[in-house]
């Protein structure tokens, strides 16, 4: 792959800072709370462009609305990306998001096709084609590996657990290998901060269920600065001595902060949103520094997934009646 240059960028990036005065900030996300209505929270989406900048009338279905917002964001940074494909970095979540959910309809007589999502590297139909034929030549190497293990493997155990292990397994092995091979520090950081963030929760909650250790080590996710070791050696310590060695990680203070809320309200909500957090600060320096170049069109996209996630949360927070201090509660840090 050719290394990226960062005057590639240029028109892309202006394309990019032009429309990110219209995201949802801080202050648009507590007025979507404090809405009466959930018909006056989803408007407050019309002023940031939901809705392919018609208005907003379908108030009954918000996912649509949020699928659709996820999807233009992508169509619109591969239309102005001199490089389209560096960005199936972030879409390869959802091709084996799709890739669990056909697994799991096959092998458990499930239909979840309701929650298959339109916006990955692999069009739905030839997901499906791939695995009604048994034949992964169109998919992405990993792809392939992974639905053969689970194929092997999951008619051993009938775990539907397995299914998720495996296949998150090999999607976060794609995504580091794509990050690496941009060559790009910002990209490369962001996703081995993923998998740390995703192994200190898994971490958390294992410990909370009595898991063992060797439990731990089959669902690790390998790739990230935390390595396996660090967990297995110090599994049954306390929360705040294990805290200690995260130090050195930069993960000390959100995982103290995020034990001590679940140690007294048995909630892992606090560490959820402050790991979430901690990854949006990253990205956030993607506004900066570079003045142009990928960081400013890969922060974008995943601050963009970082919006729709709290608008997910606000307007299901209201849909289901839950008030406007616990909704604030599960609040992640705004990009804008």
């Amino acid at each position: 792959m050719a290394k990226i240059k960062e005057s590639d960028y240029l028109y892309s990036t202006s394309r990019v800072k032009s429309i990110e005065k219209h995201m949802l900030t801080h202050e648009r996300a507590e007025k979507m709370i404090d809405a009466k209505t959930m018909e006056d929270a989803i408007r407050v989406l019309d002023d940031c462009y939901y809705g392919y900048l018609n208005e907003i009338t379908d108030f009954d279905n918000y996912e649509n609305l949020l699928a659709e917002e996820h999807k233009k964001t992508y169509d619109f940074i591969k239309s102005i990306a001199p490089d389209p494909e560096l960005f199936n970095i972030f879409l390869y979540p959802y091709d084996y998001h799709n890739l669990k959910v056909l697994m799991k309809n096959e092998y458990l007589n499930k239909d979840e096709t309701d929650i298959l999502v339109d916006t990955g590297t692999i069009d739905l139909k030839v997901l499906k084609h791939a695995l009604k034929e048994r034949n992964f030549s169109e998919l992405t190497e990993n792809m392939g590996k992974a639905l053969n293990e689970v194929i092997e493997d999951f008619p051993k155990t009938r775990d539907p657990q397995l299914i998720d292990v495996i296949l998150d397994r090999y999607c976060f092995e794609e995504m580091l290998k794509a990050a690496e091979e941009t060559e790009n520090k910002f990209i490369i950081d962001y996703v081995k901060m993923q998998i740390d963030s995703i192994n200190v929760k898994t971490y958390v909650r294992l410990k909370k269920m009595n898991k063992s250790w060797d439990f731990f080590s089959k669902v690790f996710l390998h790739g990230g600065n935390i390595h396996e070791h660090i967990f297995i050696r110090n599994y049954d310590e306390p929360f705040e001595k294990f805290g200690e060695l995260l130090l050195a990680y930069d993960f000390k203070d959100v995982f103290l902060e995020g034990t001590e809320t679940l140690t007294e309200t048995g909630k892992f909500t606090k560490l959820e949103k402050l790991l979430d957090n901690k990854l949006m600060e990253h990205v956030k320096t993607a506004k900066y520094d570079p003045p142009y170049g990928i960081e400013t069109l890969a922060g974008y996209l995943i601050a963009k997934d970082n919006e729709i996630k709290i608008a997910r949360i606000i307007l299901a927070g209201k849909t289901a009646g839950i008030s406007p201090e616990l909704i604030r509660e599960r609040l992640r840090e705004t990009y804008v």
